[in-house]
């Protein structure tokens, strides 16, 4: 058994809790990405529900000073916010991309005559000097409609972008993507043939919705199961062979190695 109780030396040892440790890791990685992928399943489907709920006014579902819970429950709604614009009182959420272009979101305070709540109008890219390009928005009476977003949960800069523009006793907790305005962004359409939509100096392009594709989830789970089941399999053989090495190396016959490793497991156990 001398070949075999190579395998029992400390370095070895070390390198079977090793790759027992490794290949538990990755087993419980494989079953947290199933378990995100649940998630975000769940995730689409709260928000496609919410999307076909027909447009309510804003206020009906929010108010200013509005907890989180009242936040939660109107993301994703679909409302629709009737007012005048503030063009004073625009930010813009940098570090944004869409259709290939860097750029920025514009959003605008809309005064509902009782409340304000900002409109994130759309996607501008930056004009010749390098600026983020600032159409103005629609004169007179709007009507904006699109779905209720959380600033909180945005990504990036976002929140911090977005505080100015909330702080106030009289604006809701929530901004509205607009989908649809009437009348509608100056210059919403225009753009020369061959130009990206949203890389034009002075127009301005709807912020695409939420993503509802289930993400790599699945495929991610799949390569760690892959990985473990390496593991399980390959490891043992890498054994079998630096015991056959071994065993050749002391020059004894190669039939007696399967008697070793068979003893060595029953003394194991």
């Amino acid at each position: 058994m001398a070949s075999a109780r190579l395998l029992l030396r400390p370095l070895w040892l070390l390198s079977h809790v090793l790759v027992l440790v490794l290949v538990v890791a990755m087993v419980n990685l494989g079953f947290w990405q199933l378990d995100r992928l649940a998630q975000r399943r769940d995730r689409n489907d709260v928000i496609e529900a919410r999307e076909e709920q027909p447009a309510v006014p804003v206020e009906d579902l929010v108010a200013p000073g509005s907890g989180q819970a009242e936040v939660d429950q109107a993301r994703f709604r679909s409302v629709t916010a009737a007012g005048i614009y503030d063009p004073a009182g625009t930010v813009e959420v940098r570090n944004r991309s869409q259709d290939g272009v860097a750029g920025a979101w514009l959003v605008t305070p809309l005064d509902l005559g009782n409340a304000r709540v900002g409109v994130i109008r759309g996607f501008v890219g930056f004009d010749a000097d390098g600026e983020v390009a600032d159409p103005p928005p629609p004169e007179g009476e709007v009507t904006v409609t699109g779905p209720v977003v959380d600033p909180a949960k945005l990504d990036g800069t976002a929140p911090r972008d977005l505080a100015p523009l909330l702080d106030g006793e009289s604006t809701l907790p929530v901004v509205v993507r607009a989908e649809s305005s009437t009348p509608p962004e100056p210059g919403a359409g225009e753009r020369a043939a061959g130009e990206p939509a949203a890389g034009i100096a002075g127009t301005i392009r709807p912020v695409p919705g939420a993503d509802l594709s289930e993400g790599p989830h699945l495929g991610y789970a799949v390569q760690w199961f892959i990985f473990s089941a390496i593991a399980v399999i390959g490891y043992p053989l890498v054994l079998r062979n630096v015991v056959r090495r071994r065993h050749a190396d002391r020059g004894a016959p190669v039939d007696d190695l399967d008697r070793e490793l068979d003893e060595l497991l029953r003394q194991g156990r």
